[in-house]
């Protein structure tokens, strides 16, 4: 049976296509309301089909009626008359089929708008979280953010109208587009890291209360909250460390080749030591592995894997080096004699 996601793509899929039934659309509109996420994949399966061509301008709608319709089913009577009215355009909506599907393709579209009020009424903020796997983002200036499992971004709804500027929780690698007039910057705590286009990689949470920021290109400028002007500028290829309670920042040359494993999947081991190696792959795979003899930590280990998973990596280890891998209360152990 395929999982939710696939059967929701499909269903999308089909509505643009003009071959949902009355009932699957309804199923659409639901689900519609659930979660931005939601709304967003929505968006971007619309931008798809308005850019190869497939939609076709026809016959105009009532908006006023459908959205009418629609906030009634969105905010239940509770006594409370306030609703959300929304601007009114003249000319026609964009759709992409006939009779009663044409009126269903806007009341699904109208949906989509009123769930995004509805899901953010009273907010500022859009808030993307990468609760499923790694997510690639692009923001409205067309900056490009890859964030990491488990990872949060906070962005002002107004972004890039005032300033660019993203909370980050987790980590998260971005490709900032440059705008001189507006500064991008990320804040981690009371950190500060501000750029005007370049790449970077930013870790909240490298150790407790540390931000590790590892510069690709371009040049970045740390600093506290409230005090720009005592600011660490950071150049290509260097890591900074900072400490969010003594406030301090260290620079050193990247000491870490696999920054981007979790990324771009490639992991390099050049004569590295095995406790090394482990260290790198609990925090690639998320997994936690433990050296069982801690003699083995001065054994090494040369290879590169690329989109290897991590039980495919254990097998070159154990092949290599001549160790045995054993799981207890789901923690990877590694034991062996020593090297």
């Amino acid at each position: 049976m395929e999982d939710k996601t696939t059967y929701y793509n499909n269903l999308i899929a089909s509505y643009f296509s003009g071959e949902a039934t009355p009932e699957e659309i309804e199923l659409l509109s639901v689900w519609l309301t659930e979660d931005t996420i939601n709304l967003k994949l929505f968006e971007e399966y619309q931008q798809t089909w308005l850019i190869t061509g497939k939609a076709a301008l026809s016959t105009a709608i009532d908006i006023d009626a459908e959205w009418n319709a629609i906030n009634k089913r969105l905010k239940p009577d509770t006594g409370d008359s306030t609703s959300f009215v929304p601007k009114k355009k003249s000319g026609k909506l964009i759709h992409f089929m006939n009779g009663w599907k044409a009126a269903a393709a806007v009341a699904v579209f109208m949906i989509a708008v009123a769930a995004l009020f509805y899901l953010n009424r009273g907010q500022d903020k859009i808030v993307i979280i990468a609760d499923k796997g790694n997510l690639e983002q692009t923001l409205p200036d067309g900056s490009e953010i890859s964030l990491r499992k488990g990872s949060v971004i906070e962005y002002a709804a107004d972004f890039d109208t005032k300033e660019r500027k993203v909370k980050l929780e987790g980590e998260a690698y971005f490709k900032v587009k440059r705008n001189e007039k507006r500064p991008f910057i990320v804040a981690g705590n009371n950190a500060r890291i501000e750029v005007l286009g370049t790449s970077f990689n930013v870790n909240t949470k490298a150790g407790d209360k540390q931000i590790s920021v590892i510069l690709t290109s371009g040049k970045v400028s740390i600093y506290f909250k409230g005090n720009k002007s005592n600011n660490t500028i950071l150049n290509p290829g260097e890591k900074a460390e900072i400490s969010t309670t003594t406030k301090t920042i260290t620079t050193v040359v990247n000491p870490d080749p696999n920054y981007l494993a979790w990324k771009n999947g490639k992991l390099i081991f050049d004569n590295t030591s095995l406790d090394q190696v482990i260290a790198t792959l609990s925090n690639v795979y998320q997994k936690e592995i433990r050296l069982a003899n801690q003699q083995l930590s001065g054994c090494s280990l040369t290879a590169t894997f690329e989109n290897q998973t991590l039980n495919s990596v254990l097998n070159v280890i154990k092949v290599t080096l001549g160790v045995e891998v054993t799981e207890e209360n789901g923690i990877l152990l590694i034991n062996g004699s020593g090297c």
